[in-house]
């Protein structure tokens, strides 16, 4: 498919979307109120935006479509024609294999990811039921919470 512009690509965008809309559940489809429903974009035109290609919807929305409407995000982003085979991206060269080792290095402990904290999973639970139950609905509000929870622990951890 050939684009002349960013309109022309984000109606083909949103044809695809409606699309695939109408065509899951086995063809029953589901509805724009429906969607907007279940990713709390209820009553607001959103998916209506989506799909003329005014708007276009964020990675998770995305990857929520293309698993329940039974096709490829590849597809829904126009990046390939449905039904057509997955495109073929380089990989990446692989480092060369190390030489064999006589005796096997001493255990390191994995580096810890400056965004991870160490917490047990009863504590874990108990700050999600935290957010939910302060009414974080979106994924935003819950994953700044979430950040903060993080920021707070490295922060009682330097102390």
């Amino acid at each position: 498919m050939q684009n002349d512009s960013e309109a022309e690509l984000r109606q083909e965008i949103g044809k695809r979307l409606k699309k695939a809309r109408k065509a899951a559940r086995n063809g029953d489809g589901f509805t724009q109120a429906e969607v907007g429903d279940i990713l709390g974009k209820k009553g607001d035109g959103t998916v209506s935006a989506w799909e003329t290609g005014r708007a276009l919807p964020d990675a998770l929305t995305l990857r929520w479509m293309a698993q329940h409407y039974g096709v490829s995000v590849d597809e829904l982003l126009a990046l390939k024609e449905p039904g057509a085979a997955s495109p073929q991206y380089p990989l990446l060269e692989q480092p060369a294999a190390a030489p064999p080792m006589v005796s096997a290095p001493p255990a390191k402990a994995a580096p810890r990811r400056p965004d991870s904290i160490d917490l047990p999973l009863s504590d874990l639970v108990r700050v999600v039921l935290h957010a939910v139950a302060s009414g974080l609905r979106d994924e935003r509000e819950v994953r700044a919470f979430l950040q903060g929870v993080v920021a707070g622990s490295q922060v009682n951890e330097g102390s």
